[in-house]
């Protein structure tokens, strides 16, 4: 079913799992869809609108999101104030799929540069004991602890972020 809103000075609607706007342009004012704009080269969908005569451009994530939750400030832009894909696809814009957390949470379920499931391990060479060393951040300090195997760091590593971690898309959701 589908839900109308009027926000931004536009008017739109939700239906499907897609967000849909009023185009102001034409005289028959017909709905366009917003998720079928391109994404540009991060991955992200940007949405032009015209506000008090003036254009600026949204993320189409944070605009799903406004629509959803009316009582939240898509102005703030604050490290505080981001909106994440908890699965890691850019160009999955449902509403079950974002969610609002702050930039550390936001970077821990990144996946823009290491697409690997567990990171946070190293070898050492020169250590003959213990080779194999986990990091992981606790409180926004770096921890290290060093194993004689790598299936040990890696389990070792696993634990902490189960701990200390905020990564749905790994099925770790530690808010």
């Amino acid at each position: 079913m589908a839900q109308e809103r009027e926000m931004l000075g536009n008017k739109f609607k939700y239906e499907d799992d897609k967000l849909w706007k009023i185009d102001g342009r034409t005289k028959t004012k017909k709905w366009s869809c917003l998720n079928d704009l391109k994404p540009n080269k991060d991955g992200y969908i940007h949405v032009g609108l015209t506000i008090d005569g003036g254009g600026k451009k949204y993320k189409l994530h944070r605009l799903v999101y406004l629509f959803h939750n009316p009582d939240w400030n898509i102005f703030d832009t604050s490290p505080d104030n981001q909106i994440d894909h908890v699965k890691g696809d850019r160009s999955d814009n449902r509403i079950e799929r974002l969610e609002n957390v702050n930039n550390s949470q936001n970077q821990q379920n990144s996946t823009r540069f290491n697409k690997k499931e567990i990171t946070g391990i190293c070898f050492y060479k020169r250590c003959t004991k213990r080779p194999w060393e986990a990091n992981w951040y606790e409180n926004g300090k770096r921890k290290t602890k060093c194993f004689a195997t790598k299936q040990e760091a890696l389990n070792h590593r696993r634990e902490m972020m189960e701990k200390h971690y905020y990564c749905p898309r790994l099925g770790i959701n530690n808010k």
